[in-house]
């Protein structure tokens, strides 16, 4: 009867202990795919910009075609990306994606140097404010994510939730 009495408490202790881990690790997990979101909507800003300078009736040279490339390269890993697939600790995704954003920001500098003197002083200026407002916002995003994915990854380490994540189907994230 005495270890009943003990035995009962430390089980209801230990169910909610596990509830209270699983809760936690949920939040960070989602706090990490809102802000790959949010990583996703600056990119797309900065595709919204290239498309506006992309549209322009300006003749067509090599620096146009570089950025319509990088542009569209983005613009399709931006549509197979989804927050969970960066979440699955592999670094290819965050890689490919890492590399095609530094392809765009290039060849967006390729483009606005050829394109100095053929798109008309303050166009251009537009253009590169509208570009540096996207490009602060996707920075931000991208530091965003990875401090909430620190965060996760340091949840998922951290002693006596490292004894059961893995079982509850937690895996660590890869930082952008």
């Amino acid at each position: 009867m005495g270890e009943s009495v003990l035995l009962w408490p430390m089980v209801a202790l230990l169910a909610c202990w596990l509830v209270g881990v699983h809760a936690r690790l949920k939040r960070l997990r989602s706090a990490c795919w809102l802000a790959v979101d949010n990583l996703d909507r600056g990119l797309q800003s900065l595709l919204l910009v290239a498309k506006q300078a992309l549209d322009r009736p300006d003749p067509a040279t090599k620096a146009h075609e570089v950025l319509t490339v990088a542009a569209l390269q983005l613009s399709l890993s931006l549509k197979t990306m989804k927050s969970a697939k960066l979440m699955t600790g592999r670094e290819d995704e965050t890689l490919a994606l890492s590399a095609q954003w530094l392809e765009i920001s290039g060849a967006w500098e390729l483009f606005c140097g050829v394109h100095q003197d053929i798109i008309e002083a303050q166009a251009l200026q537009e253009l590169r404010r509208d570009w540096d407002e996207a490009h602060n916002h996707a920075l931000f995003a991208k530091t965003t994510a990875n401090q909430a994915m620190q965060d996760y990854n340091a949840a998922l380490g951290q002693a006596p939730a490292s004894w059961v994540a893995g079982r509850m189907g937690f895996v660590p994230a890869t930082p952008l």
